[in-house]
């Protein structure tokens, strides 16, 4: 009987990728998507000419009610979970602290760090139900470890979610379910066009492998801690990121290359306009 996945954000760039080797490895897959469905039809598509089922979710996860209702889809279609990754979230918040808002905090939460818990207690369940000794694996991001001034929410949360990791695997280890975590670095798919970003001069020179990571890199990683190769490894994460945060402080006396006066401007600028509007 084949193995089962469920892959949430599986319509693009590493989700994508995790789905396509997972199938290669032998998983049926069922994926959820947000609003690319051109690309989980794609993704769809590539797993199905593997010979393998693949099954779609529009799911909008940062709503509390739809992890639970993902994995009862999934568990319907597939008939049981044995591997959960939980890939979808969103990187895009950059800001200060001086002008945060709690409407930004949280969204940043919602998809980063409580989508995260509720898909895994769900898929969780199924396992025990069912009896199975199952993975969840957490895609993180090499941001929870290296902190960047812009960072404090995005970054902030991933560290939370390696931290809850290691308790969800003390916790689920009695039913032999393992828990771990993928920690990407840079990681681009780049659509026509965008080669010249990716092979940049910075990206070679900033990552000490002098190049940026592909997806099914880190579904490979995936593939690794789910299968029985890895059956003694668990509360662990992996680094995919090329070597991207060993470096840490650079020594010298040039300008530290992230204090840009623009970036300070900018938020300064936001911090005092709230200011005004409190008055």
């Amino acid at each position: 009987m084949a193995k089962t996945a469920v892959v949430t954000g599986g319509s693009h760039n590493i989700g994508q990728g995790i789905a396509i080797v997972l199938a290669e490895h032998g998983y049926d897959v069922a994926i959820t998507y947000n609003k690319r469905r051109e690309g989980a039809e794609e993704t769809k598509a590539e797993i199905e000419k593997l010979g393998r089922r693949c099954f779609i979710y529009q799911a909008s996860l940062e709503k509390a009610e739809v992890p639970q209702q993902v994995m009862d889809r999934a568990h319907r279609d597939l008939g049981r979970i044995d591997l959960c990754v939980c890939n979808a979230g969103n990187g895009g918040f950059r800001g200060s602290v001086l002008s945060v808002t709690p409407e930004e905090v949280n969204q940043v939460f919602e998809v980063n760090f409580r989508n995260y818990i509720l898909c895994a207690g769900a898929a969780a369940r199924y396992m025990v139900a069912d009896r199975i000794a199952g993975n969840i694996i957490f895609i993180t991001s090499s941001r929870w470890e290296m902190a960047y001034p812009d960072d404090y929410l995005y970054g902030g949360f991933k560290a939370c979610v390696e931290r809850a990791a290691r308790s969800m695997a003390l916790d689920l280890s009695s039913y032999n379910i393992r828990v771990n975590c993928v920690a990407p670095g840079a990681t681009w798919n780049p659509p026509k066009g965008m080669e010249e970003r990716v092979n940049s001069p910075f990206v070679k020179e900033s990552i000490p492998l002098h190049r940026v990571g592909t997806p099914r890199e880190n579904g490979e990683a995936v593939a690794y801690l789910a299968s029985d190769a890895a059956s003694y490894i668990t509360g662990i994460t992996i680094r995919v990121d090329g070597g991207l945060i060993l470096p840490g402080m650079l020594e010298g006396s040039e300008k530290i290359p992230w204090v840009r006066e623009e970036w300070k401007q900018k938020m300064y600028d936001r911090a005092m306009a709230m200011m005004k509007r409190e008055e």
